[in-house]
């Protein structure tokens, strides 16, 4: 397989854009990403786009893009689609089909339902219903994220003895690291008293822990080594690892562990040849914080941190920005916003950003020796069929 490089990428603002049309999002996107590079449009061989409402975008905004007559591929994977589409570009660029692809990750969620949003069909939301009868967790009468991630919230407090205040400290990071993100939907500062008496959601789960649906899109340009030279680009980032994996149902509530999280991680670091310690003072990471108790989770799942011990590894400061392994340096999805299919893409962009050490991120950049390796992770679906998606990146071929 040919190695990939990641050299362009352009971010539209998340948050609440009602009078927009999908492709009003998406082509301001790609031609940063263009722009980013410095390429001819003309150039691009492949497109791949993720997202699960937008039926047909690809096409209307590659096309009001100037971007004529290449293979355009639509993903679906619920909250994983960006990271996948990504995955399969790189795959179309390391088995020489495509030398140039472009992706674009793209969602509109603020002025429908999460149902619609989701699928936009009855069927849908018969399939959610019926799918309840074969979930352990029906018999507590909740159904959807919010109260599946409260119950693993709670069994975190119980088994290990994390406070309520561990919970808001990640919001609290959160915050902080998105105030200095213009593209971010949430960018006030907010204090663990602040956080802990929002509007509450799911006990233990205040609304500023729920990550909000959200418009936005954002795309990426890759390239293969050979075309990489071609182009003289001076700054790519290596695309070294990739993994994804899937379950059943996810098992969080069981034993507090994704195994999808936990296998995509190990096999993405595998493929990258190194191990989950390296990340220390070497490396930073954004991850899928939908909700306050996910974030402290990943460390756990990642090898970051021993299984209780997540919260232990924010409050030492581990992951600040100018920590020994930055989390999160965006804002995350707390902050940013989870436009289903645009997150994943959001994720490489700000890597690419942070390891090239682009004005966009001049405020909360990152320091040197933490941006030798980046990881990027999206996990979709935990209540029907779990999905978690790994990508591992170096500035070093």
């Amino acid at each position: 397989m040919r190695n990939v490089a990641v050299v362009g990428a352009g971010v539209f603002p998340f948050g609440r854009h009602d009078d927009l049309l999908y492709v009003e999002m998406g082509r301001p996107a790609v031609n940063d990403a263009i722009e980013d590079v410095g390429i001819d449009r003309k150039e691009i061989q492949s497109c791949y786009i993720g997202t699960t409402g937008g039926v047909g975008v690809g096409h209307e905004i590659v096309n009001e893009t100037g971007i004529i007559g290449i293979p355009i591929t639509r993903v679906e994977n619920a909250c994983v689609s960006g990271s996948n589409a990504f995955r399969m570009a790189w795959m179309d660029v390391a088995l020489g089909i495509s030398d140039i692809s472009l992706v674009i990750g793209i969602e509109k969620m603020k002025d429908s339902s999460m149902g619609e949003a989701a699928g936009g069909t009855g069927r849908f939301k018969l399939e959610m219903k019926a799918m309840a009868k074969n979930l352990s967790i029906a018999s507590f009468g909740l159904m959807g994220p919010p109260g599946y991630f409260a119950l693993a919230a709670h069994r975190h407090m119980t088994e290990f003895g994390t406070k309520k205040e561990d919970l808001a400290s990640v919001t609290v990071k959160s915050r902080k690291n998105a105030h200095n993100n213009p593209k971010a939907e949430y960018q006030n500062i907010m204090s663990v008293d602040e956080v802990l008496n929002d509007k509450m959601i799911n006990p233990p789960l205040t609304r500023s822990q729920c990550c909000p649906k959200t418009d936005g899109a954002a795309a990426v340009i890759i390239m293969s080594e050979e075309m990489v030279k071609k182009q003289k680009i001076d700054t790519p980032v290596w695309v070294k690892g990739s993994a994804m994996t899937s379950s059943i149902v996810m098992d969080l509530l069981s034993n507090l562990s994704a195994m999808p999280n936990v296998e995509s991680s190990r096999m993405a670091f595998d493929m990258a040849k190194i191990k989950a310690k390296d990340f220390f003072k070497n490396g930073f990471a954004e991850v899928h914080d939908c909700f306050s108790i996910s974030e402290l989770l990943h460390y756990e799942d990642f090898g970051w941190a021993k299984k209780g011990e997540g919260p232990k590894m924010l409050n030492e400061g581990i992951t600040q920005i100018d920590g020994d392994l930055p989390i999160n340096p965006s804002g995350g999805l707390l902050s940013c916003g989870h436009p289903l299919g645009a997150t994943g893409v959001r994720q490489i962009a700000e890597v690419l950003f942070q390891m090239r050490k682009n004005k966009e991120v001049a405020k909360r950049q990152i320091p040197d020796n933490n941006l030798n390796f980046a990881l990027t992770h999206t996990m979709g679906q935990p209540m029907l069929g779990f999905t978690s998606c790994v990508h591992v990146f170096s500035r070093d071929l």
